[in-house]
């Protein structure tokens, strides 16, 4: 290869590390809020877990336990609770065990950074490698 492409590689490749970085910041983002009640309820239901199912929201589950909390969260969002009371009101009745996304603090701070960090060090160990060979 000559080396007037090596330049071109190395802007294509930072091109593509950017991009797919922003896919992943894109893909954090939280989705806004709708103002249809029914629909809102279910956006809650797939972001809070069943707390007696193993890993399924109170949207995928069938349960009565889940049953019953889709209800009480019916009730919240028809009394003009904001998300943020919903969360709440949960979290402080079961844990936060209860919130499928992780807060940002103690142990989320770990699990949010982990796959940003594990994506920054792979491309580094791929950047070194290719700049070996090279």
């Amino acid at each position: 290869m000559s080396s007037d492409t090596r330049p071109w590689r190395r802007l294509i490749g930072w091109g593509v590390a950017i991009a797919a970085l922003g896919v992943i910041v894109v893909g954090l983002l939280p989705k806004p809020a709708t103002a249809d009640p029914a629909r809102r309820v279910q956006q809650l239901s797939e972001r809070l877990a069943c707390p007696w199912c193993d890993g399924q929201s109170l949207a995928e589950s069938g349960s009565g336990v889940a049953n019953d909390l889709r209800v009480i969260l019916r009730e919240k969002v028809d009394a003009g609770w904001s998300d943020t009371e919903i969360y709440d009101f949960f979290t402080a009745r079961y844990g936060d065990q209860m919130l499928l996304d992780p807060p940002i603090s103690g142990w989320g701070i770990a699990l949010w950074t982990m796959p940003v960090i594990a994506l920054g060090v792979g491309g580094w160990i791929i950047y070194r490698r290719l700049r070996v060979t090279s």
